[in-house]
């Protein structure tokens, strides 16, 4: 069952990922600092290439419809994931809509990026939460040792573009902008300079 780690230490790592889009535009909202729209960019790159091009197929393909097969009274749940998957594409595709809106407007455009964000945040934690609450104890619940195998084996390819065993090199950069712009626990705060 090392699926199941693997699947709370991805959403760990989303959880990070969408606190620091959270911090980045309450630090945007409380000061008049210069916005870094390459970070932004950066986000939504990371959010497109990781979870719904890799976390979220791996377990509409292998995770849920075992679960499925295993216990049918899960139908409902799974149907409903699997359609919150193809919602949370959507919402990803609204944020950068609104964050190339924000870019090109200036100013104005940021309540419109800031609702497009909020949205896109409680959307993901919740689709997070429900999978962990109520599939995962069904699946670890029902399915086999087989099925474990061919799930566990799906899911220990971590390709996670920041967070996984080789972060890709256009990731290293957005890796460490994050990490000094973001507060403990999942960043270190402003990067010191020789001038601070």
């Amino acid at each position: 069952m090392r699926a199941i780690s693997v699947i709370k230490r991805e959403h760990r790592n989303l959880h990070a990922v969408l606190f620091t889009l959270e911090h980045l535009v309450l630090e945007i909202e409380k000061s008049d600092k210069a916005v870094d729209f390459v970070v932004f960019h950066g986000i939504v790159y990371y959010l497109d290439s990781f979870l719904d091009r890799y976390h979220h197929p791996k377990e509409t393909d292998y995770l849920f419809p075992a679960v499925k097969s295993r216990c049918p009274q899960a139908k409902e749940i799974i149907d409903a994931l699997g359609y919150q998957h193809a919602q949370g594409e959507k919402l990803l595709v609204k944020l950068l809509k609104s964050l190339s809106a924000y870019e090109f407007l200036g100013p104005q455009g940021f309540q419109g990026f800031r609702q497009a964000v909020t949205e896109y945040v409680q959307f993901e934690r919740e689709h997070a939460r429900t999978e962990e609450r109520e599939v995962l104890p069904l699946a670890e619940a029902h399915l086999t040792s087989a099925d474990w195998q061919r799930i566990d084996t799906v899911f220990a390819d971590n390709q996670d573009p920041i967070f996984g065993r080789k972060p890709q090199a256009e990731f290293r950069e957005l890796f460490r902008l994050l990490g000094n712009v973001v507060p403990a626990p999942y960043g270190l705060g402003p990067e010191l300079r020789p001038d601070n």
